[in-house]
């Protein structure tokens, strides 16, 4: 395969949720490149927003955000990918600083830089498990927690 293949892209977006929500202290049940619908690829993992976690909102940003930077780092360039996963971050940016456009900016830029970093530091796993992806199609909870 070749880092054009989309399905290339989209294992290396979910391997990104997937990777960074362990990371980040939640649950993993699995992680598919299987398309189901219109969603050609999804996790299956604990809501940063229903956790006991403290910074609900920023885990849940830097989840969102870590799928389309891992994806670009795959791709050599930056991308958005999944639209819907940037409709769902501008929102809660906006949620979080109560309709404050430029608060709202100034939140995705740190969580931009945090996301980064933690893709950064864990892109190792977060290719191994899209390698797995891309010859399995689906990874379930022990082979998640194998690979981080």
């Amino acid at each position: 395969m070749n880092a054009t293949d989309p399905k290339e892209a989209i294992a290396y977006h979910e391997a990104g949720h997937a990777v960074i929500s362990v990371k980040l202290g939640y649950r993993c049940l699995y992680v598919t490149i299987v398309p189901d619908g219109a969603r050609l690829g999804h996790v299956c993992c604990e809501d940063p927003l229903m956790g006991g976690h403290d910074n609900k909102i920023n885990h849940a940003l830097m989840v969102l955000i870590a799928a389309s930077l891992a994806e670009g780092k795959h791709l050599g360039s930056p991308t958005w990918g999944d639209a819907e996963d940037r409709v769902r971050a501008k929102s809660l940016a906006l949620l979080a600083t109560n309709d404050d456009t430029a608060r709202a900016e100034a939140l995705m830029s740190e969580m931009i830089g945090e996301a980064r970093q933690l893709v950064e530091r864990h892109w190792l796993e977060i290719e191994a498990l899209a390698k797995q992806l891309l010859a399995k199609g689906r990874v379930n909870f022990l082979g998640i927690q194998q690979l981080i």
